[in-house]
This record gives C-alpha cells, sequence and structure tokens, in this order.
C-alpha cells in the first residue's frame, strides 16, 4: 500500500463506530460478570474480523483473558499487550456515555485503553488479510492490569521470554511513547495491639494507631527524591470503639521507584523500623511491578520505530513516566516499547478522550512495526 494511513483514515468511521461498543460495555476490574461478558464479546469479535479463534483464559480471580497466536514469515515472535478493564465502576457509562466533540471522543475507559485494543485489531487483521506480518504475534488482552495484574503477570512473563520485543498499546504522553516507567505497588502495613478499657485501665493497654503514628515520620524518611523514590500513606484505618484502645491499625502506601533494589530497600526500612509501644506487632504485605527499564536494546527498538514514523511522516518522541503498565513484567527478558495505543488525555479522570484523527495514524504506526521490524 503506498500510503497507509490514507488506508486507515478509510476505516475511521467503522474504528469510531467499534470504539463506541467498546466504550459502552462497561468493565470495571473487580466486576467479573461484565468482565466475562466483555471477553466474549471480543472472543467473537477475532473471529469475525481476523478469521482466527482466540484462547480464552479463564480465571477465577479475575475477568477471563484472551490469547492470539498468528503466525508470520519468520519463526519468532512479538509480544502485543492489551487489557480492558478500567478503573470506572459500573453506571459510570449512564452519567458519561460516549461523545464525539470538537474532534475528541469521551467515554469511561476511551483513552486508557479501549482505543488501543481497536487500533490493534484494524493493524492486526490488515497483516493478515495482506500476508504482510513480519513475526509471529502472539497478543494478549487481559482484564487486571489496573489492579496490579495477579492473575496474569506469570503468562505475560512466560510470553516476554520467548519474544523478539514487546509493544504495549497503552495510551501515548502526549503522543510521546513509553520507553521507561517507574515500578508501582501497593504497601500495606497492619499494626496489631491490645485492647482495654480507655478510662478505668488505659496503662493495660497498647494502642495500635499510636504505634502506627510514631512510625509516619521514619516512613516519610525512607523518600528518596534524587534515586526516584517516593512512598505515600494515603489510607489510615484503625479501632472500632471510642472507649476502648485501639488494638488494630492499618496503613495503605503507594509507592513508585526507578531504580529495581529500591523496592528492597524500603521493604527492609519498613521492617526494621524501631517499635514504640511495648505489646505492638506488625505484618507488612506488599504487591510490586517492577520498573519498565530502558536498555540498549530497547534504545535501538526505539530507533527503528522512530525511523519508520518519520519515513512515513509520524512524527513520534520518547518518555519517562512514574505509572506502571504490565509491560513493566516484559523488560527484564525483552526490549519493550509502551504507549503505542491512544493519542489523548484524562486517563482515569471524568474527563478522558482521545483525538479521532490520531486512531488512523497509531493504527498505522503499529501496522509499519509489525510489518518491518525483526
Amino acid at each position: 500500500m503506498n500510503n497507509i494511513i490514507e488506508y486507515f483514515e478509510e476505516q475511521k468511521d467503522d474504528m469510531i463506530s467499534d470504539l463506541k461498543t467498546f466504550v459502552e460495555m462497561e468493565t470495571p476490574s473487580t466486576d467479573k460478570t461484565l468482565l466475562d461478558n466483555f471477553s466474549s464479546f471480543m472472543k467473537g469479535y477475532i473471529k469475525k474480523e481476523m478469521g482466527l479463534d482466540a484462547e480464552l483464559l479463564e480465571s477465577k480471580d479475575a475477568g477471563n483473558g484472551l490469547r492470539l497466536y498468528i503466525k508470520g514469515k519468520q519463526e519468532k515472535q512479538v509480544l502485543l499487550l492489551c487489557h480492558y478493564d478500567t478503573v470506572f465502576s459500573k453506571g459510570t457509562l449512564e452519567k458519561r456515555p460516549f461523545r464525539i466533540e470538537n474532534g475528541m471522543a469521551y467515554g469511561p475507559g476511551i483513552f486508557d485503553m479501549k482505543t488501543g485494543i481497536v487500533q490493534t485489531i484494524y493493524a492486526l487483521k490488515t497483516l493478515i488479510k495482506n500476508n504482510e506480518l513480519l513475526n509471529g504475534v502472539v497478543l494478549l488482552i487481559t482484564s487486571d492490569e489496573e489492579i496490579e495484574s495477579k492473575s496474569f503477570r506469570d503468562i505475560i512473563i512466560s510470553e516476554a521470554k520467548k519474544s523478539l520485543y514487546t509493544l504495549v498499546m497503552e495510551p501515548s504522553l502526549k503522543g510521546a511513547l513509553k520507553t521507561e516507567r517507574s515500578g508501582v505497588g501497593t504497601i500495606t502495613l497492619r499494626v496489631y495491639g491490645k485492647a482495654s478499657h480507655a478510662g478505668l485501665d488505659p496503662e493495660s493497654g497498647a494502642n495500635a494507631i499510636y504505634e502506627l503514628a510514631y512510625m509516619i515520620p521514619g516512613i516519610v524518611a525512607l523518600n528518596d527524591k534524587a534515586r526516584g523514590t517516593s512512598l505515600n500513606l494515603d489510607v489510615i484505618n484503625g479501632g472500632n470503639r471510642i472507649n476502648v484502645i485501639a488494638d488494630f491499625c492499618q496503613g495503605e502506601m503507594d509507592i513508585r521507584y526507578r531504580i529495581p533494589e529500591e523496592s528492597d530497600r524500603v521493604i527492609k526500612g519498613l521492617r526494621e523500623m524501631p517499635s514504640k509501644i511495648p505489646g505492638t506487632r506488625r505484618e507488612i504485605e506488599y504487591t510490586l511491578r517492577p520498573p519498565l527499564i530502558k536498555t540498549a536494546e530497547s534504545e535501538v527498538l526505539y530507533g527503528k520505530i522512530h525511523k519508520l514514523a518519520s519515513e512515513n511522516g509520524i512524527e513520534i518522541s520518547q518518555a519517562s513516566v512514574a505509572g506502571g503498565s504490565d509491560g513493566n513484567f516484559c523488560s527484564y527478558y525483552c526490549p519493550v516499547i509502551d504507549g503505542l495505543g491512544a493519542v489523548g488525555d484524562g486517563a482515569h479522570s471524568e474527563n478522558e478522550y482521545v483525538f479521532i484523527d490520531k486512531i488512523p495514524e497509531r493504527t498505522a504506526l503499529l501496522y509499519l512495526i509489525l510489518k518491518n521490524i525483526s
């Protein structure tokens, strides 16, 4: 095809129609019924659009996922990552229905990342139709990216280990591709104390709330701006009655870190923090998504993508961002380029939107990568 962007421009109305369908199927990360409805729909949609049968990856704890293997001219594979869950609860669509206004499309999950799924399907079905796929592709469409990917991370890592490189169809950063991401995670600190009567016998109790409060300066001190590590205590719950010394308190922390070893330092610091209140004890639980690291190989891959984009009149740049994605797991096994999805803004907000005119262009970019880069 002489002008691949024009080719996808001609399909823009169909792409917008499909995007509307995707957005109007609500997919909160914690609603398995709605998630499974979408995965079943997507399995049929892929069959209709590509003529291929996607494997349904059943999950007890999350929505079902999909895996699709597509043969290429060469035997090696490329991993392509999408997720269909969103942060928005059931009923959000009624308050904020899909709409198009001033060249922008709005709707819950439209930017993060249902537009990326549309772009993926249209690029792949064009490559299949014209027998232009250079390497094989394994496409994963998962259901729990927004809640730390506990159900599918092992599958993601397993496929990354077998792949030449990984492409992540998460949204861009104002058009920029993401070649580096922070590690991100949740740390839960539980403090157990001893209950007693707050008026008659407070000395025999051990106040769990006080113990956690004494830890706060130490938690703040674990931040290291120079190394790109931030730790924020965002939620505290403790006690159960106004006249009873609190025997339990829980704090939930958000951690972001650029250097993989920093998570070990923070966890160790929390574990070794001196106790102030006799009779209290602590438990620490955490779920971490490691940083997406930039490597020499990922720099080479980005260079190839940039060259392809320039040759076809597509402007791109690269960026380092704080938020995590499933690509973070993959960067220890193969090069990763993230942010190949929508161009827009407002992820996880009421004003989430995508630029309609950028959808064909970014679809063309994925098509060009999978056609040309080995």
